[in-house]
């Protein structure tokens, strides 16, 4: 009798014993499962968050020459250059929108010549931007390019002008502006191809001078000249070792009145980074534009490919958010 009441006893204390195992691990179950969605909805949060995210250069950098009694020749130089390179961009899955800036300007001294501009440049570069694949987006794009001060032909005499020289541009004479509508592909995430059927190339001059003598193929008297055509537009932002950046930008313009013209610009820069504020850059930048005469070097006028190579050491300083 004493065993078969103990017997109840025993089989109670078995299962309590073969059930407290699996009550914990669905309590662990369950806590690990709320731990998964919460962190799943973490991660949704931190994806559906869409960061500005901003990158700011500021650079200078001076080049001096000094001669006495040198036999080999040449003249005494003064070069003053400054740049800012600025990024601001809005980055999502879907959507994106990049704003670049380019400002540069640098002004050199040879012998006893006064002081003359050598390098000037208003660049702005904005882009829109909706996912289709993930190689191909729907894009949004515009171009401004101008200068900050008045740029002269030293080869031609003028007693009218501030400094005796004929005046070939200034400030918005010439400023060009693209805007177009068309389509991205990315194969990989150093080259970017843009291809645009829907655009127009605005040309203003906003000097009275240069207007009425009919300047960069505007009509004389006139201010803008607006011509509707296609866009097609590459990128390289490749680094090619360890701090050697190969960045390279291909922009050109057909003008549907004159589909065998087309306008191109072409800038490309090697950047070597040698500590956190020095870096050389060889840099050269391209143009043509069939509408715009220039003195070429034979001494004729008339479409040219205009050139600039330059080598730049400066000085700079990065402010970023990432």
């Amino acid at each position: 009798m004493k065993l078969l009441s103990l017997i109840p006893v025993s089989l109670i204390l078995v299962v309590t014993v073969l059930a407290l195992p699996s009550t914990t691990y669905a309590q662990l179950d369950a806590a690990t499962a709320n731990l998964a969605i919460d962190s799943l909805a973490s991660v949704k949060f931190k994806a559906d968050s869409i960061p500005w995210r901003y990158k700011a250069v500021i650079g200078a950098g001076f080049n001096a020459v000094q001669l006495s009694n040198w036999t080999g020749g040449g003249q005494n130089a003064i070069t003053i250059r400054g740049l800012f390179l600025g990024e601001l961009d809005y980055r999502h899955h879907i959507f994106a929108w990049e704003n670049d800036v380019d400002l540069g300007y640098s002004i050199t001294q040879l012998g006893t010549q006064s002081f003359r501009k050598a390098d000037d440049r208003i660049i702005y570069v904005t882009k829109a931007s909706w996912r289709q694949t993930d190689n191909l987006r729907w894009t949004a794009f515009a171009d401004l390019r101008s200068q900050f001060a008045v740029g002269y032909n030293y080869d031609v005499i003028d007693t009218t002008s501030p400094q005796g020289f004929a005046i070939v541009s200034n400030f918005l004479a010439p400023a060009f502006l693209t805007s177009s509508l068309g389509a991205e592909w990315t194969p990989l995430p150093q080259f970017k191809l843009m291809a645009a059927p829907i655009a127009a190339r605005a040309t203003f001059v906003l000097d009275d001078a240069l207007s009425n003598a009919g300047a960069f193929g505007v009509t004389p008297g006139s201010t803008v000249n607006l011509a509707p055509g296609a866009v097609l537009n590459a990128t390289i932002n490749w680094e090619v070792v360890e701090n050697v950046t190969w960045k390279s930008r291909f922009n050109s313009f057909m003008r549907y009145e004159n589909p065998d013209l087309w306008v191109v610009t072409v800038e490309n820069a090697i950047l070597m980074k040698v500590n956190s504020f020095l870096s050389v850059g060889f840099l050269t930048d391209i143009f043509y534009d069939d509408r715009i005469p220039v003195l070429r070097d034979d001494g004729t006028t008339g479409p040219a490919t205009q050139i600039r190579n330059q080598l730049v050491i400066d000085f700079r300083h990065t402010f970023t958010n990432h």
